[in-house]
């Protein structure tokens, strides 16, 4: 039953992770290239905790995203 709860408590941190609303079509494109770069860049490496890097990385890119300026 503990086995059940953490896989569904991991699934839903990571839907929590995504990244599918982020368009960097609409932001100017030497900005959303280096967010584009620096998420790429994020993940890579050893970590414990991959589900809660992945969700930090995610945040990094919406933020990045919304302070570029628009196209």
């Amino acid at each position: 039953m503990k086995k059940m709860l953490v896989l569904a408590v991991m699934a839903a941190l990571a839907g929590c992770a995504s990244v599918a609303d982020v368009d960097l079509s609409k932001v100017e494109s030497t900005c959303g290239q280096k967010c584009s770069k620096d998420y790429g860049e994020c993940g890579q490496g050893f970590t414990i905790f991959p589900i809660m890097k992945q969700g930090q990385c995610s945040e990094a890119l919406h933020l990045c995203a919304q302070a570029c300026p628009p196209r």
